[in-house]
């Protein structure tokens, strides 16, 4: 099944992760801004200054030497550096950055040329700790799964992974918690172009050591019947992969809201994240909050989209700015939404507790089973008595 492989794949590659890696840094720490530009960006202007380090990211608390340069000169002017963030990183004047909390910073060199001010730039991410694993999952695919330093977390490289050979049911859900798989979701459900749409949103606790969030889109013929347990959906056709961002945030335990990661907007059929880390309850998994932006093929389907939100029991904001818990908005062919405590996950903490006390009880028989063997029946029933 789609879900139990694709996370059973991911609790290994983590586990060997952790075993080389520092523990990252609490999700209080991470800062981020709202930064598109990676590497040396030039200035569009007859002369450039062209911004040089040794890497985009650097590790908290250390440092790193950049340079600047400007053309067409035939004299170097003075550079004067700057740092849109210096939570996440500080510049001096000789252009020596250092990390100060996990993040992402521009940097910025300026120089002053023929009565002209012209600037260069340069992306810093600051990073908790380095590993050759995770330098490997940067750029590389271990099983589908990559890793991105800036918000420190685990991914799936959608594009190109073995998984988007496999369908989705809703048996796979109701599969999940007997698999250590705690988390909640809602589908929704449309039909746009003759095709059936579902649309899937998860999040919770993937096994031990992850917590998370999913949001993929899948399709199928059209039907006029309700989908079931086995009704398969297969991956989107690339015409209908949306772009999208999703945000998620964590409740801490003084009850403060803190973002844990940000997939960049983008396009997707299955946008996934994943952090190192337990939950506090794991059902509900309300103490995680997704923020969504979704952008369809047209506003048609951004729509039907929207509409399938509003069965599922998500309510309409008055606009993007007043968007609360289970919540969404929509502006023509885009849909920003707000999930966190509707779900559809079924509660499954007494089943589980019924098939916990039903082998505690298979284990007494057993055990006493094996006392009267051995002649010690008497024992074993005394044993009774201290359980």
């Amino acid at each position: 099944m789609k879900k139990l492989c694709r996370f059973g794949l991911l609790l290994l590659i983590t586990l060997i992760a952790v075993s080389f890696s520092v523990i990252s840094a609490s999700a209080a720490e991470v800062k981020k801004t709202s930064v598109d530009t990676v590497g040396a960006v030039m200035a569009k202007n007859a002369y450039e200054v062209v911004v040089k380090g040794e890497g985009i990211n650097l590790v908290k608390g250390k440092k790193m030497q950049l340079t600047a340069e400007v053309t067409n000169v035939k004299k170097q002017p003075a550079i004067t550096w700057t740092s849109s963030d210096t939570s996440v990183a500080t510049i001096d004047e000789n252009g020596i950055v250092k990390g100060e909390g996990v993040g992402r910073a521009l940097i910025t060199a300026t120089a002053k040329v023929a009565g002209q001010t012209i600037e260069g730039y340069y992306s810093i991410n600051v990073i908790t700790s380095k590993n050759f694993i995770k330098n490997f999952m940067e750029g590389n695919q271990i099983v589908s799964y990559q890793y991105s330093y800036v918000d420190d977390y685990f991914y799936t490289n959608d594009k190109d992974c073995w998984q988007d050979t496999f369908g989705y049911a809703r048996l796979y859900d109701l599969a999940a918690p007997y698999v250590v798989l705690e988390y909640d979701y809602t589908r929704v459900f449309f039909t746009y172009e003759d095709r059936d749409f579902m649309v899937q949103l998860w999040k919770g606790q993937y096994g031990y050591v992850f917590y998370g969030a999913e949001i993929g889109i899948y399709t199928k013929d059209i039907s006029d019947k309700e989908p079931g347990y086995l009704t398969f959906y297969g991956k989107a056709e690339e015409e209908y992969w949306p772009t999208m961002e999703m945000t998620i945030y964590h409740e801490n335990i003084d009850g403060e809201w803190e973002r844990e990661f940000t997939r960049d907007y983008d396009k997707y059929w299955w946008c996934t994240g994943f952090k190192l880390g337990h939950l506090r309850d794991v059902e509900p998994a309300d103490e995680l909050r997704m923020v969504s932006k979704i952008t369809f093929k047209d506003a048609k389907m951004a729509k039907q989209f929207a509409l399938g939100l509003k069965a599922c029991g998500l309510k309409r904001a008055k606009n993007v700015n007043s968007l609360e818990n289970d919540t969404y908005y929509r502006v023509k062919d885009t849909v920003h939404v707000r999930w966190q405590n509707i779900s559809e996950a079924e509660n499954t903490m007494p089943v589980k507790l019924g098939a916990a006390t039903l082998f505690f009880f298979n284990f007494l028989a057993l055990l006493l089973a094996g006392f009267f063997m051995l002649g010690m029946g008497a024992f074993g029933i005394g044993l009774l008595f201290f359980i």
